[in-house]
């Protein structure tokens, strides 16, 4: 429980002035809402009347529009400033992605077109409120090297405007192991702090890094270690946590336990036993735990962007990912929604 509410109140305020830069899968999230009414006659399948479509940046974008949001650059004077760098594809839907960056005020020069890979989409059918179907248009095979050239030359563009960078990998083709290898060790060799959003099956990409955050089951299948992802034994969580910074090198790690709230292992936390920080979540109701995730490391981001430590950015981050999982979708919060919570 946070006991000075005065002294987070202004690390929270403080957010609109950090600088931050994110990398990796851009994904467009359509959702396509109707009502079903009957069945069709050609099938035994529902007929979906259509009422209306939402469109949103998925992916690392989700990321970037949770920062964009807090740093709400319409409504607010802020020295903050987010860059994304990813890819998409020449298409309707890298023309959706690049509305709904304008809409939240991302610069999207730094978005590379690829002629030879659609635009990664997942299209949602929902009727009333239960989806029924996604579809996904994706095509994974390996960029080419003029493509990854392109986005080392965007990243060595930016970097330098920034002081956190976010890998968030959806294991999509952005981050390969040498993409990882040279964003960690750029960022370091700049002294800036790199978070890693991980994908399981590219575990041993992140070496390195400042700040990994996988949710239990990912960290679990990560290093195929013996235990449920449904088992917060907090012996067993410990020895999973310190083998994960252990194996990778990594200076922090915060494993997201969803209702049981987060674990956290860092040299800078004096603890006895060893045993991680655990960081207990608020009671709510939860609706949607969709993009949750991508909340926690965004603000994490933003905080340590700002000189909170691991263990405040950590606490910040709780509160924001207890606004949003409370809303339905891939939602982000506000500045506003954030102090209330606290």
């Amino acid at each position: 429980m946070i006991e000075n509410m005065t002294y987070y109140k202004e690390k929270i305020e403080n957010l609109v002035n950090a600088n931050v830069l994110v990398i990796g899968d851009i994904i467009l999230d359509k959702f396509i809402y109707g009502d079903v009414l009957r069945i069709s006659p050609e099938a035994p399948v529902p007929v979906l009347h259509v009422n209306h479509e939402e469109n949103y940046i998925g992916g690392a974008g989700n990321v970037a529009r949770n920062i964009a949001t807090i740093l709400d650059k319409k409504n607010i004077k802020t020295n903050g400033k987010i860059n994304l760098i990813g890819i998409v594809g020449d298409d309707d839907s890298s023309l959706l992605i690049k509305e709904e960056m304008n809409n939240y005020s991302i610069d999207n020069s730094s978005i590379i077109i690829d002629k030879t890979h659609p635009t990664i989409t997942k299209t949602r059918i929902v009727a009333s409120t239960q989806q029924i179907v996604r579809m996904d248009e994706e095509d994974l095979t390996p960029f080419n090297n003029d493509i990854e050239v392109k986005i080392k030359n965007e990243i060595n563009k930016y970097i330098d405007d920034c002081n956190v960078v976010i890998i968030s990998d959806y294991g999509k083709g952005v981050i390969t192991k040498d993409m990882a290898e040279y964003i960690i060790k750029l960022s370091i060799s700049k002294n800036k702090k790199v978070l890693v959003d991980p994908v399981v099956k590219h575990f041993n990409y992140y070496q390195n890094a400042t700040l990994m955050t996988p949710n239990l089951k990912e960290a679990i299948e990560g290093v195929d270690f013996n235990m449920q992802s449904n088992e917060y034994k907090i012996d067993k969580i410990n020895e999973l946590g310190n083998l994960i910074k252990s194996k990778l090198s990594l200076e922090n790690l915060m494993i997201t336990l969803s209702a049981h709230g987060m674990a956290l292992f860092s040299d800078d936390i004096k603890i006895e036993d060893s045993k991680p920080y655990i960081i207990s979540t608020k009671a709510k109701t939860v609706f949607d735990v969709s993009g949750a995730g991508d909340t926690v490391i965004a603000i994490v981001a933003m905080c340590l962007s700002t000189g909170c430590s691991f263990v405040e950015a950590a606490h910040i981050a709780n509160i924001a990912a207890g606004v949003v999982v409370g809303k339905r979708g891939t939602s982000t919060l506000t500045l506003k929604e954030i102090e209330n919570e606290l």
